[in-house]
């Protein structure tokens, strides 16, 4: 019975450790964003402004995301496992904020948060800004696992992962018929649609491309690129595939053009993921032995 309480008493202190890192996460926030300093502190009315709640909490998200990754093994001693616990959570924080900051001046490069959310309440933007917010949890949670309690390994893997999705993110024009700023600036649904289809499609390519066994971060280093490269050779094929087997025609006669973006929107969005996951199975779920026997 002393074990059960005890081990009651461990998941409560936790939880009561994770609902502090949260509140530290929140002034850590206004650090790395100052911009944001007043909203993130004042008192918060999530019906007043839908898009700012949605920025909000796909923060929170992802940090929830992340924390996932993290364990705590009594074996080695409360002390350490605590310790352990703690550092690797303010890591987590910190490379969940540099990355969305690196990642929201290569997206929204052009546009402002104040005013887009703030001030027009830009669901679009708000949509766009949150796919991205989990879309950097995942991939950050990815190279968690893949590190193995390595700090030189995690920040190589990190840099490698933000290059990578950062790139990635460059190639949504050459893909779409839909173009991202002037329908941004229209709070295009549509956009929002196709362009977090998008985000996500690269998100689970990334994250099959780093999960493999590791011994030398080099060789390491150039499957995941090799993987990358046959993801983006393989989806254009399925999503060819598709179109024909299912007789999808992008051509069009009407004249509503926010119901044809939003249409191409959802088809854009839906057809990118659908081909990411077949392509996730082709690059991550095929596994070779020896082909060939020995004589």
């Amino acid at each position: 019975m002393n074990e059960i309480f005890d081990k009651l008493l461990i998941r409560v202190l936790f939880t009561g450790f994770i609902c502090i890192a949260l509140f530290l996460y929140k002034y850590a926030h206004t650090i790395f964003y100052p911009s944001k300093k007043k909203q993130i502190l004042k008192k918060i009315y999530p019906a007043e402004n839908p898009v700012d709640t949605l920025h909000i909490f796909s923060r929170l998200i992802g940090v929830a995301l992340i924390f996932s990754t993290l364990e705590f093994n009594e074996y080695i001693g409360v002390f350490i496992s605590s310790f352990h616990f703690f550092v690797w959570g303010i890591i987590g924080f910190v490379l969940y904020l540099l990355s969305i900051w690196v990642m929201e001046s290569i997206v929204f490069y052009n546009f402002e948060y104040k005013d887009e959310v703030l001030k027009k309440k830009n669901m679009a933007y708000g949509i766009v800004s949150f796919t991205m917010s989990i879309c950097l949890a995942y991939i950050i949670r990815t190279i968690f696992k893949e590190s193995e309690t390595s700090l030189v390994i995690l920040f190589i893997l990190w840099l490698f992962a933000l290059v990578i999705f950062g790139f990635t993110t460059k190639l949504y024009k050459f893909i779409s018929k839909l173009a991202f700023n002037s329908l941004m600036i229209q709070k295009n649904v549509g956009l929002s649609i196709s362009y977090s289809g998008f985000l996500m499609g690269n998100t689970i390519l990334i994250g099959a491309a780093f999960s493999h066994e590791h011994h030398d971060i080099t060789s390491y280093c150039v499957q995941v690129i090799l993987k990358v490269l046959l993801g983006a050779l393989i989806i254009p094929i399925f999503r060819i595939g598709i179109s024909y087997i299912f007789k999808i025609s992008e051509h069009h006669d009407s004249e509503d053009r926010d119901n044809l973006h939003l249409g191409q929107g959802i088809y854009e969005g839906a057809l990118f993921l659908t081909c990411a996951f077949l392509a996730s199975i082709i690059i991550g779920q095929i596994h070779f032995g020896t082909i060939y026997p020995f004589f």
